[in-house]
């Protein structure tokens, strides 16, 4: 279990449930005015530590920075899909951040780890590591040697 992700929910007061989640589902934050705030994740998805710390990590970002009340549901409305989907960027955003330090990445990149590495060192799935490195406080200090498959900090 990530004891650090969970210690930094209790601190925010969001209680953590495990369901029984259909695919695709994974996870769920919820909350609701007056009204203790709750992270529902999938019990299957704690038979990978590296993909339930991914996947506290975002909902713990939706806690951050979701505004108001957001529950998964069809939007045919597109404004609604582009609040949705800004939401879901930034609660992914301050996972990565959270999860993958700036000052951490750059200093592995420095000793030469190539990306699954990095997914190893870090302890993230390669969607969270990919993510990561698109993210313009990262991307402005790197270019890529795409043969050795290796990211090196740009002077």
């Amino acid at each position: 279990m990530p004891e650090k992700l969970l210690q930094l929910a209790e601190r925010l007061n969001i209680s953590i449930i495990f369901w029984d989640f259909k695919p695709p589902l994974d996870a769920v934050y919820w909350c609701r005015p007056g009204l203790p705030p709750y992270i529902g994740i999938a019990k299957r998805v704690c038979e990978n530590r590296t993909y339930f710390r991914c996947i506290l990590a975002e909902e713990i970002g939706h806690h951050k920075y979701t505004v108001g009340q957001m529950i998964t549901k069809t939007s045919y409305r597109y404004g609604d899909r582009l609040r949705v989907s800004k939401e879901e960027y930034r609660a992914m955003r301050w996972a990565a951040q959270y999860l993958i330090p700036k000052d951490e990445l750059l200093q592995a990149l420095r000793n030469g780890l190539s990306v699954g590495e990095l997914e190893e060192h870090f302890d993230v799935t390669t969607e969270m590591m990919e993510f990561r490195l698109q993210l313009t406080d990262v991307q402005e200090k790197l270019f890529r040697f795409t043969r050795e498959g290796r990211l090196y900090i740009a002077n």
